[in-house]
């Protein structure tokens, strides 16, 4: 785009939304354009022509009709930016517009006795949870960036989070979308039904898509009753084979009523100690250095709370864990605080080989020892910061360097990490990914493709697989205008 187009469309896309309504480099300085084009993990670094910050879905529709007529752009649809594979950053080549759902942040409908919300794309988790706990009612996905992600991207990567296990991800919580479409006509599907066999399931064609196929500007969402009352238990095992033993245990004895089971490595552990080591609950002081498995059970009945103590007594008993915790108030709080410091302590040391992988329960085992081990031999001084929802499967077995012995220096060991990854992320990927097929999992569970793993995913998927979607691709978005970087 030569600087004449560039004025002339710059000068359309202010009068389409005001001054307040999109920030250039050149109008707004640098800092503020960054908060738009580097994502949560600083990996990917972008240069966007322009980002634009509409507040209503018709001025959504506006743009990418504006948009679309000007040869060359294409758009990176962007929610609160939390997303962790890249998916909402654009790309380097100043030719691509970023459209920032925030500003929709509105609650349309929010219907107590049906057991709906309606919401704008840019509403976070947070202010959803908060609306509806009022209520009594709570909307079951959650995450530690709760207080940042927005319903519009969750939806977009299909989020996981905490309480999959039982309540499912975000698609299974989605009952209905209002989505702008590369064409610029907007397709109203905001239903609240639990059940409509009326034709295709639309809306699921757009969850889990990445902004490739349309933006979500609104969502109907399932909500539930809120417990009132939960139970967390903290054990100590002495591996994951363990942790999942205890998991199937106590899945049987409360008939699948586990909201939460989490494990926690004993490397993940020390990553939060040596660089937060006030978010270390104190109870965490076992005589050896365990797996740790955090549960999480909902009481109905008053009863509930002896049965579910009596049942970890009896782990105990039968050798499945060294020691146990029932966790009052305080110290559920402070175990949450403990996983959730995990990701930012490992940011500390520098850039790790994030992977976000899916397995099946009865392979986790398998593969988690031999990967180590094969990772081992190549890199001796490499460990594995492994935790995640291994309930349903999800590791996050992340690869580091660890150059923490080599270098007392932060800088100089953020440095030594970020070359190495340089060099052998791809390779490293390649051997993770490798098991993870071999196995059956998925090369990820949650964050999505995003940039950070197309093409290992080309490289993997099913070839009819990815000839469908690319066709999927073509039919709603010919131009290749919607997030062109990322997914395909």
């Amino acid at each position: 785009m030569n600087e004449e187009a560039k004025f002339k469309f710059l000068t359309d896309i202010k009068r389409l939304l005001g001054p307040g309504g999109f920030i250039t480099e050149c109008e707004n300085g640098k800092e503020m354009i960054e908060a738009f084009s580097i994502d949560w993990r600083r990996r990917f670094f972008g240069k966007p022509l322009v980002v634009c910050l509409p507040s209503t879905v018709k001025e959504v529709s506006n743009l990418v009709c504006l948009i679309s007529k000007n040869k060359g752009l294409s758009i990176v649809p962007q929610g609160g930016n939390t997303g962790l594979a890249g998916g909402g950053t654009p790309d380097t080549t100043s030719n691509q517009v970023v459209i920032s759902l925030k500003k929709l942040d509105t609650i349309k409908d929010f219907d107590i006795e049906n057991k709906t919300i309606t919401v704008e794309a840019g509403c976070t988790l947070s202010q959803i949870q908060n609306t509806v706990s009022k209520q009594d009612l709570d909307f079951a996905l959650d995450f530690s960036s709760r207080d940042k992600a927005t319903i519009g991207g969750v939806l977009a990567t299909n989020g996981g989070g905490l309480a999959v296990l039982k309540h499912g991800m975000a698609k299974d919580l989605c009952l209905g979308l209002e989505v702008v479409l590369p064409s610029g006509k907007i397709w109203n599907g905001l239903r609240t039904l639990r059940k409509d066999n009326s034709g295709y399931h639309l809306k699921d064609l757009f969850v889990g898509s990445e902004g490739t196929l349309g933006i979500i500007t609104a969502a109907s969402l399932k909500l539930i009753n809120r417990v009132q009352k939960k139970h967390t238990f903290v054990l100590s095992t002495s591996d994951v084979a363990s942790a999942l033993k205890i998991f199937s245990f106590l899945s049987k004895k409360t008939h699948e009523n586990v909201t939460a089971f989490e494990f926690i490595e004993p490397k993940a552990v020390e990553i939060v100690r040596r660089h937060f080591p006030e978010r270390i609950p104190p109870f965490i002081n076992f005589s050896r250095e365990p797996t740790i498995c955090l549960v999480e059970i909902p009481e109905f009945f008053e009863k509930d709370k002896r049965f579910y103590e009596k049942q970890i007594a009896e782990l105990k008993e039968a050798g499945l864990c060294d020691e146990y915790f029932i966790c009052d108030e305080s110290m559920t709080n402070e175990i949450w605080i403990l996983r959730e410091s995990i990701t930012y302590a490992s940011a500390k040391d520098g850039h790790q080989v994030k992977n976000d992988i899916s397995l099946p329960i009865s392979k986790t085992v398998d593969f988690i020892r031999d990967v180590k081990n094969e990772l081992a031999k190549i890199y001796p001084d490499s460990e594995i910061i492994n935790f995640g929802h291994i309930g349903d499967g999800n590791l996050h077995f992340n690869f580091s360097p660890f150059f923490y012995r080599k270098f007392t220096n932060p800088s100089s060991r953020h440095e030594a990490n970020n070359s190495f990854i340089m060099e052998h992320e791809i390779f490293v990927r390649k051997i993770i990914n490798d098991a993870v097929m071999l196995y059956g999992g998925s090369i990820t569970a949650e964050h999505g493709i995003g940039r950070l793993r197309k093409s290992e995913n080309y490289r993997l998927k099913d070839k009819v697989e990815i000839e469908l979607m690319q066709k999927i691709k073509n039919v709603l978005d010919p131009k290749n205008t919607f997030n062109p970087d990322v997914l395909l």
